[in-house]
């Protein structure tokens, strides 16, 4: 049972008897806790659902106020790691863009990194035209974006964002 049933047997508890049935040897939908142990110490760790913010989750962020459950500012950024192509890099600075030296010299990589910052230039403009007949596959093909973008960008991007 994820957050939306949890969140109905909330509220409904109170004047009704609830009972929940879950398939899973725990509740949480896609978020899961396991204990970590680092140092002699265990942590709980969500290994789903870890990160919101106020514009989109009202309701959640009034459900934790509710219950008492505090929160934290985070910080947000990307990064990849392949290890088919022996890739990683991160996007938050000049240093972690390139934290692999080798990079520097890559074509393939610099064709990605001028790719990734044409795709965000012109999916602006894109987003103002409402075309929703064009796939993102499409229109990559389309516009002559590298499979390097694809593969080490987009696709992970899109894992992340919709995981």
């Amino acid at each position: 049972m994820g957050i939306s049933g949890l969140v109905a047997a909330h509220r409904l508890h109170e004047a009704h008897d609830i009972t929940v049935y879950e398939a899973n040897d725990y509740i949480g939908g896609h978020t899961h806790t396991i204990e970590v142990e680092r140092d002699g110490r265990v942590w709980p760790v969500d290994t789903g659902f870890i990160v919101f913010n106020e514009r989109n989750y009202v309701n959640f962020i009034a459900l934790l106020d509710e219950l008492g459950v505090s929160s934290h500012p985070t910080t947000m950024s990307f990064s990849v790691r392949c290890d088919t192509a022996n890739l990683e890099y991160n996007g938050t600075s000049l240093e972690k863009l390139f934290v692999q030296r080798r990079n520097m010299l890559r074509p393939s990589f610099h064709r990605m990194v001028r790719d990734i910052v044409r795709f965000y230039r012109e999916s602006r403009e894109l987003l103002e035209g409402h075309d929703d007949t064009t796939t993102l596959g499409e229109y990559l093909n389309l516009n002559g974006y590298s499979r390097e973008f694809t593969d080490h960008h987009i696709i992970p991007m899109g894992s992340a964002i919709w995981s």
